[in-house]
């Protein structure tokens, strides 16, 4: 039986060839007819769309080739080059054992060869190409290692240390923040004493600048490891900066001369760093109070004023990109540069006609970028940043795209190439991220031809055209948002935890008062210094500042949480596969991408977060409860370690010994006698001492011992506890105890007829065997084997010595601290 049957009306339009006057012209004719469609019923449709299907799936096998082979012809497997020589970098760092360079080197050779022999074969010469880019990486991080070769502290020390200041720079507190360069020790005299370290004092010599010379009594420290496996690295970062320890200052500096840097490039820098010391105090003096502050870090890159509530709020509101100089600021400062000067071209029609203004701009925009580069500080970010305006702008100058995939592909090619081991930082991996994502969606968003004919019909309006510029201002400002907060929110939620849920509100209302009130006229503040009249532009840029923190604090005090919990590395590895995949290719090979963010999903949902958590100086010792607190051994524990924690396990509230009686007794620590014990909800005992005298009673009361002391004794009788040293904590970090199985120590039917004394005592300790067994220690550093945490083998609880004491025996042959061996002195 037929189904009923439409009638609709076609129009078609023919193109055609006519003459004209001198040639010939296109023409068109339109054509109207009338089709008759026959409607199916629905189980024909259903067949239809079952047909429909199975032959999709059929023609999958052929699809893929004529995919991939689209995605060659169009150049996309270039934009892969830098992801692999990422993984070659992540290789390296992650290594269990240092890779010597002739080894890398053999590898580069050998894949070389295969690449020129495959000569005849293209898909063997992909491969090795992509081989070859990921051994590349290995060597870039292993020639930045030797490059950095940094000297680190083995165990804490108080010194006398005279030393040359490299950077300086005041907090919120109103103390400052020295980077020193290490001339010579004394009190003891450190034989293998670090370089360079960071130290914190509550005030300095007056008229102090970089460069001068300073003495006193400092303690030094070795470098911190992470808070907890996958957090910040202090001590691989502080490496490749050249900060081999940190401390604080222990009376009074004074200053005393000293030999200056030899050299012009050490002369240049020592130059920089004084006009940056300057043009921060000039900022100060004109902008009061934090706007000042922010302002500084704008300008210059010294953030350390800001104080910790604001540095909150930003962060919440998904602002915090704005107070470290990236892209952004180097897009911003590029672009006032390019439209104010084509902006005056503008008067003069004639040189603009006969000559690239837009290309002069370019270069100027770059040599100005370049000098911001330079008073900003040169931090690792600003540099990545400025790589990348650099490829754009010189993309500029020789009439190629500015924005386009292929540059990015390269400016992340020489980022990795020079400065490898920030592929490992979010800052890194949140900027690519979401300047990819940005390039993808808008180069598909151009492609949509109902944009561009809305644009057209717009503005054909001229009463309506402002209203609707505005509209898509402030569209574009969120969709970026959305776009970039998207792409980012991947790498924030794994290094933070913190994904900021109204990010795209904050940013849609900050980011045009940045744009127009703050970084515009932070250039012209500094083109009107030599003038004194930088007051007036820095002036307008303090209130727009302080219009910014406001709207900060604002959303962040509306903001929910925005706290994930922790993202497992495997969640994390497939999340930024299938990103790349997304957003790189173009065909339909990009939906590849999506079971692998599914898959990341299902791995978070599926984590199990650890029971408990040992700090790396074995001083804190927290236990996660069922009711989401953390109990932990101290009163008066780390508030940065504490803090670190609560985020990173989303704790609801740390529950101190003190506070024992008032919530329970058994998820709590109870301290007696110096030695502290808890019972986890599995039923085991968790003791602490950081006394070797109690020993003998922290073994007798818990199935996991923490032994917290440097020299004595460390084991227990009974083989079957789980023992933890702080030998093993200081030379593997912070340790996390994840119980596996869910089995309680205690009986479930402790009534029934096999439940004698004997029966019910043998299968408690058949069950507390087997969840000790099921106990994985995970420590945040990998064996300190690699140049960044070696040092930690030479530390004094790593070689069973006693903690350093203020109060110190004085050899009076040699003048160094008794037991004081290399490499810590």
């Amino acid at each position: 039986m037929e189904g009923p049957t439409t009638r609709t009306k076609i129009r078609e339009q023919q193109f055609f060839l006519r003459p004209d006057s001198g040639g010939y012209e296109i023409a068109t004719q339109t054509r109207t007819s009338d089709l008759v469609v026959e409607k199916e019923n629905w189980p024909a449709r259903l067949r239809g769309l079952g047909n429909s299907a199975r032959t999709q799936l059929q023609s999958v096998p052929l699809a893929i080739p004529k995919a991939f082979n689209c995605e060659v012809d169009r150049g996309t497997l270039f934009l892969f080059l830098p992801v692999f020589a990422g993984i070659g970098a992540i290789f390296y760092f992650n290594a269990a054992v240092e890779p010597r360079l002739s080894a890398i080197l053999s590898g580069m050779t050998f894949l070389v060869g295969c690449h020129a022999l495959a000569q005849a074969r293209p898909m063997m010469r992909l491969v090795c190409l992509f081989a070859i880019a990921l051994v590349a990486g290995m060597l870039f991080g292993k020639v930045e290692t030797i490059r950095a070769g940094t000297r680190m502290l083995g165990s804490e020390v108080t010194t006398r240390m005279t030393g040359r200041v490299k950077a300086m720079s005041r907090d919120a507190k109103g103390g400052w923040r020295l980077t020193m360069d290490v001339i010579s020790t004394a009190r003891p005299a450190l034989e293998y004493g670090p370089d360079r370290v960071a130290v914190s004092a509550r005030s300095v010599p007056r008229n102090l600048k970089v460069g001068d010379g300073l003495k006193g009594l400092v303690h030094l420290r070795p470098q911190s490891g992470p808070m907890r496996p996958g957090n910040y690295d202090f001590a691989f970062n502080n490496y490749y900066k050249g900060v081999g320890a940190s401390g604080f200052v222990l009376g009074k500096l004074e200053t005393v001369p000293v030999a200056s840097d030899t050299g012009p490039v050490a002369t240049i820098l020592l130059v920089i760093a004084n006009i940056r010391q300057q043009l921060t105090q000039r900022i100060l003096h004109n902008i009061r109070g934090e706007p000042g502050d922010i302002a500084a870090s704008l300008i210059t890159g010294q953030r350390d004023g800001i104080s910790d509530d604001t540095n909150s709020a930003f962060r919440l509101s998904g602002l915090s990109h704005i107070l470290s100089i990236s892209g952004f600021h180097m897009a911003l400062v590029a672009a006032t540069i390019i439209g104010s000067l084509r902006a005056i071209m503008a008067f003069f029609p004639g040189f603009s006609a006969r000559f690239p203004v837009k290309k002069f701009s370019a270069v100027i925009a770059l040599v100005g970028s370049a000098f911001y580069l330079l008073l900003s500080g040169s931090d690792v970010a600003a540099q990545r940043s400025f790589v990348m305006l650099a490829v754009m702008l010189l993309a500029m100058t020789v009439d190629r795209a500015a924005i386009s995939m292929r540059n990015l592909a390269i400016a992340a090619l020489i980022t990795t190439a020079i400065s490898p081991h920030e592929i490992l930082g979010p800052s890194f991996q949140m900027s690519y991220s979401a300047t990819a994502a940005l390039i993808a969606f808008y180069s598909w968003w151009s492609r949509r031809q109902g944009r561009l004919a809305f644009r057209k019909r717009a503005s054909s309006h001229l009463l309506l055209a402002l209203p609707i510029k505005a509209v898509n201002h402030i569209g574009a400002i969120a969709m970026t948002s959305v776009v970039a907060g998207t792409a980012s929110s991947i790498f924030a939620a794994y290094h933070f935890n913190n994904t900021a849920p109204f990010g795209l509100v904050g940013n849609a209302l900050a980011l045009p008062v940045i744009s127009v009130a703050v970084m515009p006229f932070a250039v012209l503040g500094l083109l009107a210094m030599p003038f004194d009249l930088d007051w007036l532009p820095f002036t307008v840029m303090g209130q727009g500042i302080e219009v910014v923190i406001a709207l900060a604090k604002m959303v962040a005090s509306r903001s929910p949480s925005g706290n994930l919990g922790l993202m497992p590395q495997g969640s994390l590895i497939l999340m930024s596969i299938g990103l790349v995949i997304l957003l790189f290719l173009s065909t339909r090979l990009r939906l590849c991408g999506i079971p692998l963010l599914l898959g990341a999903a299902f791995l978070m949902m599926r984590v199990q977060e650890p029971q408990i958590i040992v700090s790396e100086d074995g001083k804190l010792v927290a236990l996660r409860n069922d009711d989401g607190n953390l109990a932990v051994n101290r009163a008066s524990g780390s508030a940065f370690t504490l803090n670190n924690w609560q985020q990173g396990y989303g704790i609801n509230e740390v529950v101190k010994p003190s506070r024992a009686s008032a919530i329970s007794k058994e998820m709590q620590f109870e301290c007696v006698e110096n030695v502290c014990t808890a019972r986890e909800p599995g039923g085991l005992i968790i003791a602490y001492t950081d006394q070797a005298a109690q020993r003998s009673s922290a073994c007798q009361e818990g199935d996991i011992v923490v032994l917290a002391y440097s020299a004595g004794p460390t084991t227990c009788e009974d083989k079957n506890i789980l023992v933890l040293t702080k030998r093993d904590l200081a030379l593997h970090g912070t340790a996390e105890i994840t119980l596996k199985s869910r089995d309680p120590v205690r009986p479930s039917n402790t009534n029934s007829e096999n439940g004698s004394p004997e029966v019910i005592l043998a299968e408690t300790n058949a069950s507390r065997a087997r969840r000790l067994q099921s106990a994985i220690i995970n420590y945040a550093v990998g064996p300190p084997v690699r140049p960044w945490n070696a040092y930690r083998m030479y530390s004094r609880a790593a070689r069973n010595i006693e903690d350093y004491k203020s109060r110190k025996r004085v050899n009076a042959d040699s003048g160094k601290a008794s037991g004081c061996e290399k490499p810590d002195c």
